[in-house]
């Protein structure tokens, strides 16, 4: 239950800011933060991240559903119940169905963090994207730990 909930407030805190950027700004408009490093941009992404397989809409929808899926199956399981795994797999479910939504919707999705310096752009990215990146990040690190207590 606390994993659903982790993906709860993960998919209404990333839909609230896409919202946000898509009522006040438009598209390919740029509001710098930090000059030079952080802009707030507001694209579309018909592909993956970094761009990658642009127009794979029910691709990606499927594979995020079935992420869904096999964690929520997965979250029944005795191995499930530490607390980084519950909280890890709710913020990779809830990056997936953030995206999901929109890919739905409107066959794209919203990003508008952009981190650049000098001639160096990372990809725009939103929400959803830091919640899965950061769920696989305390997954592997919960992974790393435990496995490092077997072998004491």
């Amino acid at each position: 239950m606390q994993s659903v909930l982790i993906a709860v407030a993960a998919v209404v805190l990333d839909q609230l800011t896409k919202w946000l950027v898509a009522t006040r700004m438009t598209e390919l408009a740029e509001i710098s933060v930090i000059p030079g490093f952080f802009s707030l941009q507001y694209v579309h992404n018909t592909g993956a991240a970094f761009g990658m397989l642009k127009n794979g809409r029910w691709f990606f929808v499927a594979v995020a559903a079935a992420a869904v899926v096999g964690i929520l199956y997965y979250l029944r399981q005795p191995e499930a119940r530490h607390p980084l795994v519950r909280l890890s797999l709710g913020l990779i479910m809830g990056g997936a169905v953030g995206n999901m939504i929109d890919r739905i919707v409107t066959g794209r999705v919203v990003d508008f963090l952009l981190f650049y310096w000098r001639d160096y752009y990372f990809p725009n990215f939103n929400v959803a994207d830091i919640c899965v990146t950061v769920g696989v990040g305390l997954l592997f690190l919960h992974l790393l730990l435990t496995e490092r207590e077997s072998r004491a």
